[in-house]
């Protein structure tokens, strides 16, 4: 059973999914190995908003349904990673040196630079949301994997920025084995759904990942916990934008 609690780990942390009671006390090593199953809540996650709208496309008009799974997949994570986002936006654009950027993001109360950077990524989620069709219903799906593929990303290949933090529970820095488990399971989701194109947005939200990652960690030194959190919402904006993007280019401009 020690092999399922990673996941469980991960599955509580992540999401706001119930984990049963005599699951919840995890220890280091449960924390250390859960990253290596977070492109597959990812997945569980798309699965669930891809499930949602095959049910109630029907039923439902597009700008309805969209702001439903918008609200969904908020609820399901909990915000935690768009509060991430939030704290990162304020301390990048509020603090003048990187000590400043790390109180900006340690505070509790958000900026108003949090709060225009939230607002944004929901009024992109949703206007993207509002496209969806069977044609795009894998971008729904693999959108969520590679977001949590991003983090894992982050948390081998940059330092931790803080001496503690909820980040540092993971403490995977330079643990090329993980990268390499979870970027396979990702890759693998990907062409399964997608084919060959499936590795053309797996390089775009890489590329996208180590622009976005190599400019935070410049500013602070090397990434923390909020980091981690922006960087998997605006992977997931990135891969759903490439895949209306693709299927407007494929339909000669016609969105659907």
């Amino acid at each position: 059973m020690r092999f399922f609690r990673p996941f469980l780990c991960a599955l509580a942390f992540l999401t706001r999914i119930p984990v049963p009671g005599r699951w919840c006390n995890f220890d280091h090593q449960d924390w250390h190995d859960s990253s290596c199953w977070f492109p597959l809540v990812g997945l569980l996650l798309g699965a669930i908003l891809g499930g949602l709208w095959f049910l109630l496309r029907q039923h439902l008009a597009a700008p309805v349904l969209a702001a439903l799974l918008l609200a969904i997949q908020v609820f399901l994570t909990g915000g935690l990673h768009l509060d991430g986002l939030m704290d990162t936006i304020d301390g990048v654009y509020g603090g003048r040196d990187r000590e400043e950027r790390l109180a900006f993001m340690k505070d509790s109360h958000v900026g108003a630079f949090g709060v225009i950077a939230a607002v944004l990524v929901l009024i992109l989620k949703y206007s993207l949301y509002t496209q969806l069709s069977f044609h795009l219903l894998p971008y729904l799906i693999i959108a969520p994997v590679l977001g949590r593929q991003s983090q894992v990303w982050a948390q081998v290949m940059f330092p931790y920025a803080r001496q503690q933090g909820v980040g540092s529970l993971f403490s995977i820095y330079g643990d090329y084995r993980k990268l390499m488990i979870t970027t396979g399971i990702s890759l693998f989701l990907l062409v399964a759904l997608l084919k060959l194109t499936g590795v053309g947005i797996f390089m775009a939200a890489g590329l996208f990942f180590y622009l976005i990652a190599g400019w935070l960690s410049r500013l602070l030194d090397g990434l923390t916990g909020d980091t981690y959190g922006a960087l998997c919402e605006l992977t997931e904006v990135v891969v759903l934008l490439i895949g209306v993007l693709l299927a407007g280019f494929l339909s000669g401009g016609r969105w659907v």
